[in-house]
């Protein structure tokens, strides 16, 4: 059974009951890396934002309450949902892999903590996904495991699952479209510096724009002249 499979059908509620008291102590936006991440990009009207992995919505819900954002979420578990939903925000059960919007929905699109879970062979697809639904000019955010060389081990919470590390700005940036703006590689949950390799959790924001492209295309047709 692939790892999606397993999360929405059961871990994924797992995963939001052991981890909801500790989300719910959480000072924000002081002690929430993305926010405040979000509140430099200085967005007229606060934008409209897709978190992937949105848990029970805490994120999105400041971000509208107090940016007045246009929040959207995907999330595999449904008891989150039913909360994020009850939030205002527009969230459905579901997975990195397929996003129900439209192209060029999104000014963000956040990474909520979640790669590191998905299936190996689901991160072309995932994305993919994710540029489709980003507008251009846009913002790519992420907030992730992090590591130079790609690693995994056994989830201790759920026999069969592997969690994964990797740089996953890598996803993108392969890409001329797509360029790191910011990535800091902190301590997990402590927001700190560490050199411990184990312990590092990096918040990353990519932008996604045309003029690397068109750049290049210009330069081309002036070499040829």
């Amino acid at each position: 059974m692939k790892q999606k499979e397993i999360f929405l059908q059961s871990e994924g509620d797992q995963y939001f009951i052991r981890n909801s008291q500790c989300i719910a102590k959480t000072n924000i936006p002081e002690r929430e890396p993305l926010l405040l991440e979000i509140l430099n990009l200085n967005l007229p009207g606060g934008g409209k934002v897709l978190e992937v992995g949105c848990g029970d919505g805490t994120r999105l819900a400041w971000l509208k309450n107090n940016l007045k954002a246009d929040c959207y979420g995907i999330e595999p578990s449904e008891k989150a949902v039913k909360i994020a939903c009850s939030k205002g925000i527009k969230a459905q059960q579901g997975t990195a892999d397929t996003l129900p919007f439209d192209d060029d929905s999104f000014d963000i699109v956040i990474f909520g903590f979640c790669l590191y879970l998905c299936d190996r062979e689901d991160l072309f697809c995932i994305a993919s996904e994710a540029d489709r639904v980003l507008r251009t000019p846009g913002w790519l955010m992420i907030l992730d495991f992090y590591s130079q060389a790609p690693r995994s081990r056994m989830y201790h919470h759920r026999q069969g699952v592997q969690s994964y590390k990797m740089d996953y700005r890598s996803l993108f940036t392969w890409h001329p479209d797509y360029e790191c703006i910011t990535h800091k590689v902190r301590n997990h949950g402590e927001h700190i510096y560490t050199d411990n390799p184990d312990e590092w959790v990096a918040v990353s924001v990519l932008r996604k724009n045309k003029l690397a492209t068109s750049f290049i295309s210009e330069s081309n047709f002036h070499s040829s002249k």
